[in-house]
């Protein structure tokens, strides 16, 4: 590195002779880079460009996306409309052929339930714990002759305790073989009253405490000792009579209970099992379990004994067994099970059955149609109707789309073309621009259908007049009123012109699409020739920037060498004076 002193012998201002030289020569370094700032904004104004014809033809794919069939084609959507949407509601595919039926509902299909034959808990006794039979802690009132008494429920009270605080009172408890408890005055002639606002228990409400016509009180609900807590091979699991370990069988699901399983989690796992097709639930106030089948109509729920003899202590099957624990024979009870019933229907007088609710074409015999019966028929409601009709919520968004689309990239164009515009001169994009507008104003003659102009449809451009000479002349409207009535006149005709072989969004995608295509597309083309162009500008400038600098070392040495030729002449003088 050089360091220069400026003028320290000849008293010159060496160092801003330099930068004036310099500077000369730096400007056209810094006409290369506005040139090359230039270029970068034409790319962005070209990619900008770009993003609106890709728009354009993801809009117009929406549209010709319908020579694929099925899902992607909107022209082919049907809408499934119900008279009566309290009685049934329906969807239609593209399948579904585009008419009206008369649909009456005589019943719903409803749900196989077995419940157990016969209570499967024993009934509660003295040492059963008030806990599991849900009685909460906290206080009674009762009354004697109207004398107040409380009952203070504890914790861990049994239905022992319960009883003898009541005998202290003067009145008798008893649980009969059904499991009802009944209460009565111990002493003939007196008079018993229980239950108050202030009790803080909840025995009454939940165990439906009564009173009888002779003044007693009586449990509406029964009281068992089995609770979904209970471990289900306990001997004092409080059923009837002592479950095994093993297996059985619900639908097509097989479940084990070993001396873990609660009756709690056993439900759990029965309702979380899709192969057992059914729900379980556990009656505190009958004792019993009852299986609800996941399927509507008059089908029985499979339940079957395997090694362990739970569905018969459940009351669901009658079984026997070997000294090894095999079953011999088993028989399922069908009278422990409420059959389902099938749903009833008729199709334009057609009577229909089916085993669900949710009725599929293959029983309606209605194409392409899924039917949901929600409730049956009553002769106010009559013959409700079932329409099936062209989707066009879908198709008239998707043409509102192009539009747009369409309208946005005609504007990008103009603005970017015009004079003094980043892309002003480019004939390639103002032909495509061209191309493509005259196809939306062209009569199509090929497309087969009596549809021949966008206008035919409801697809206009703005025209100017005497009140309005500022129209936008390229811009497309929608007349939303005239298309639906030319999809409800002829929607073939409306497909083939727009999205057909030779229909206008057709010759639209094909001439999008070249312009995008890759490589050899005018977007990639363009790029690619900015991309060099660029890349040259880049070199350029670094070769002329390392001149410059080399030109200014150049200068800054040639000074600092006339500074030490005069310095030294200036020694050489004093020297010879002297």
């Amino acid at each position: 590195m050089t360091i220069s002193f400026s003028g320290l012998a000849s008293g010159l201002d060496t160092s801003s002779w330099v930068e004036a030289l310099v500077s000369v020569k730096q400007e056209k370094v810094t006409a290369l880079e506005t040139e090359l700032k230039g270029l970068q904004t034409v790319k962005t104004t070209l990619n900008d460009t770009r993003s609106a014809f890709t728009a354009l033809r993801s809009a117009i794919e929406k549209l010709t996306d319908a020579k694929f069939g099925g899902t992607f084609d909107l022209f082919g959507k049907n809408t499934a409309t119900s008279s009566n949407t309290d009685l049934f509601t329906a969807t239609a595919t593209s399948d579904a052929a585009r008419q009206n039926y008369d649909i009456t509902i005589q019943q719903l299909a409803t749900y196989t339930k077995a419940n157990s034959k016969e209570a499967a808990s024993a009934v509660a006794d003295d040492e059963t714990s008030l806990k599991n039979l849900g009685i909460s802690a906290g206080t009674l009132t009762t009354y004697v002759n109207g004398q107040k008494h409380t009952v203070n429920i504890e914790a861990d009270d049994t239905v022992g305790d319960l009883k003898a605080q009541l005998a202290g009172f003067g009145i008798k408890a008893e649980i009969d073989d059904k499991g009802v408890l009944n209460l009565s005055a111990q002493n003939e002639g007196d008079t018993i009253n229980i239950g108050s606002t202030t009790d803080s228990s909840n025995l009454t409400s939940l165990i439906g405490l009564t009173q009888q016509e002779d003044g007693s009180y009586a449990s509406t609900n029964s009281l068992y000792k089995a609770s979904v807590a209970s471990k289900l091979t306990d001997a004092d699991s409080g059923f009837k009579e002592q479950i095994t370990k093993g297996t059985f069988t619900i639908g097509d699901a097989t479940f084990t209970i070993d001396d873990k399983t609660t009756l709690s989690s056993l439900i759990s796992e029965i309702n979380s099992n899709e192969d057992a097709q059914a729900y379980a639930y556990w009656d505190d106030a009958t004792g019993k379990l009852s299986i609800t089948s996941k399927k509507e109509g008059a089908s029985y729920i499979n339940i079957e004994a395997g090694t362990s003899n739970f569905t018969d202590v459940m009351g669901f099957t009658t079984s026997e067994w070997d000294a090894e624990g095999n079953v011999t024979s088993s028989k399922m009870y069908t009278e422990a099970q409420e059959l389902g019933k099938n749903a009833m229907f008729t199709v334009n007088g057609t009577s229909m059955v089916s085993t669900s609710n949710t009725v599929t074409s293959d029983v309606s015999r209605i194409q392409g149609v899924t039917l949901t019966l929600k409730k049956a028929s009553t002769e106010e409601d009559g013959t409700s109707t079932l329409k099936i009709e062209q989707d066009t919520s879908q198709l008239k968004d998707a043409v509102n789309e192009f539009i747009t689309a369409y309208n946005d990239m005609i504007a990008k164009v103009d603005e970017v073309t015009a004079s003094g515009a980043d892309l002003n001169g480019e004939t390639s994009l103002t032909s495509l621009k061209n191309t493509l507008r005259n196809y939306t104003t062209s009569s199509n003659t090929s497309n087969g259908g009596i549809y021949k102009l966008l206008s035919d449809i409801g697809i206009t451009t703005a025209a100017a007049d005497g009140n309005n000479l500022s129209a936008d002349t390229n811009e497309l409207k929608l007349d939303e009123e005239k298309f639906l009535k030319a999809l409800e006149e002829n929607p073939e005709s409306v497909k083939s012109i727009l999205a057909g072989e030779n229909g206008v969004l057709t010759m639209m995608e094909n001439a999008v699409e070249q312009s995008l295509k890759a490589t050899v597309g005018y977007f990639d083309v363009k790029t690619s020739t900015l991309d060099s162009d660029i890349s040259n500008m880049e070199k350029k400038i670094t070769k002329q920037q390392t001149s410059v600098d080399n030109y200014k070392s150049q200068l800054e040495d040639k000074f600092y060498k006339m500074e030490l030729a005069i310095s030294q002449m200036q020694q050489n003088y004093s020297s010879f004076l002297q």
